[in-house]
């Protein structure tokens, strides 16, 4: 048995102060959709923070010397905000990668240790709002993978709890996400190696994604995220951890700073039942493989027929 982590509800309040108006300038059919967008959801919009990111071009567009400019102003101004100096990646995606997840509902304690190694990883804000990327469902054991039935605010003395298995959820990296579809300005997309991103600066907060994403895995910043400072993780890719701003939308990626350079994601790292594999599934010797190789597997909602690339199974 082991001790477990109680996650915070997410806040109540459903609003956020204003940020200030935006001038447009109509330059291109873009530009138009984008001003549009932010038109026509005014009432979904309305309190998000907007600012001279707005204007920004694409990450996909920027050429070597504009993506330099940029990184150099998110630094300045991070360390204005933090006091600490940033390391931010923009490592691409590995050639003849394709990166896949795989959890053993068998061996899953639901500790939620998980969950809170991915807070500290990924910059989440930590409180008003508490933003979770992962969420760890208690299901009965009787009733088999019942989401209707499931419970996120589990609270018992001791996990495992007798009767009982646990399920995390998170980004599912499909390989045809629906999120990327809906979205108005191309905010969000999937890379070659299978990692669904978001450019934040592009981001328009509309949350069209999260009315897309059938799994819950998108999360809006109602507020200024909380990050103590002593807590913040410096070494940032572009596309993943860094701190985001009020007012846009962020998902799991993976740990892209971490498994762009070879090392696993820091929720496959922190499990101490070792419930979590992760790996190249193009690669027939990676841990993914053997898993995919060895074990019965099935991925959540498989009815929507979305190319998930993570996938559930029973060890024992």
């Amino acid at each position: 048995m082991i001790e477990r982590h109680q996650p915070t509800p997410p806040c109540s309040d459903g609003g956020c102060a204003g940020g200030p108006e935006v001038e447009p300038e109509w330059g291109s059919r873009r530009d138009f959709l984008r001003f549009g967008v932010a038109a026509v959801a005014g009432g979904l919009l309305t309190g998000c923070e907007q600012d001279q990111a707005f204007l920004d071009k694409h990450f996909r567009e920027l050429t070597p010397e504009e993506l330099e400019e940029r990184i150099a102003e998110l630094r300045a101004d991070y360390k204005e905000k933090y006091g600490k100096d940033f390391e931010i990646r923009t490592d691409g995606p590995l050639p003849e990668t394709l990166f896949a997840y795989g959890l053993d509902l068998s061996r899953c304690i639901g500790c939620r240790r998980c969950v809170y190694a991915c807070v500290g990883e990924n910059n989440q804000s930590r409180h008003d709002p508490q933003i979770h990327w992962i969420r760890v469902l208690e299901m009965e054991k009787s009733r088999g993978v019942d989401l209707h039935h499931a419970n996120h605010y589990y609270d018992p003395e001791q996990v495992p709890r007798e009767g009982h298995f646990y399920m995390p959820v998170q980004c599912q990296q499909c390989e045809n996400p629906p999120c990327t579809r809906v979205c108005p300005v191309q905010a969000t997309w999937r890379e070659p190696d299978g990692i669904v991103v978001i450019d934040y600066n592009w981001c328009i907060g509309c949350r069209f994604c999260m009315a897309a994403c059938p799994y819950d895995a998108r999360h809006f910043n109602w507020a200024d995220p909380q990050i103590p400072t002593e807590e913040i993780n410096t070494t940032t890719h572009y596309l993943g951890n860094r701190p985001r701003y009020r007012g846009v939308v962020e998902k799991c990626i993976f740990c892209i700073q971490r498994t762009r350079r070879g090392r696993y994601p820091a929720c496959v790292e922190i499990c101490p039942v070792g419930a979590r594999k992760f790996g190249n599934l193009l690669d027939p010797n990676s841990e993914i493989r053997r898993v995919m190789d060895q074990q019965r597997v099935f991925v959540l909602k498989e009815e929507l027929n979305q190319g998930n690339k993570f996938f559930y199974f029973y060890s024992i």
